[in-house]
């Protein structure tokens, strides 16, 4: 089957859904994954800051029991896509940032914390680590778009290219 990707505005029903759908499955790995470069999350409950996230113990993360609470299960911490790339989860809950923003029909940048030094192509970059940020999840995406109108022409059109809205 086809890739899933789920798309909603409120981090609590993609939680829900999360822990709804792997109950029965003990085994079962689920986590919150988010970019390092966006800057707005933290005001809608996604701690993904350089302070919070250097201290993610990526092991124990992955590979915890899902009562523990440094499980990714607990779906409580983020792991970035340096602490993701190259591992995989079931489903992935992406927390979409503010440094890849639908703009005027085309991908913006401008909302991104800053980089050290110069980059070739800075753009392209973002989009890759979407593209790890989202293909992390062996069932599936769960993208978590903030209920806040500075997303909402990204939400249209994560939903235009046939994402399906998460009930």
């Amino acid at each position: 089957s086809a890739h899933r990707f789920l798309v909603t505005r409120e981090i609590e029903t993609a939680k829900d859904y999360l822990h709804e759908r792997y109950a029965d499955a003990k085994e079962a790995r689920f986590g919150i994954l988010a970019s390092s470069k966006d800057k707005w999350l933290p005001e809608f409950g996604v701690d993904n800051s350089f302070q919070t996230t250097k201290r993610l113990r990526v092991g124990p993360w992955y590979n915890a029991a899902t009562t523990d609470s440094g499980s990714c299960c607990q779906l409580d911490t983020v792991a970035t896509e340096f602490s993701s790339q190259g591992l995989e989860l079931d489903c992935a809950l992406v927390a979409w940032g503010s440094d890849l923003l639908w703009v005027d029909g085309t991908w913006s940048i401008a909302h991104s914390r800053g980089t050290r030094g110069a980059l070739k192509d800075p753009l392209a970059l973002r989009k890759n680590v979407y593209r790890v940020l989202l293909t992390r999840g062996r069932d599936g995406s769960v993208i978590f778009v903030p209920p806040d109108s500075r997303f909402d022409s990204t939400y249209a059109h994560l939903l235009n290219v046939g994402m399906r809205v998460l009930k």
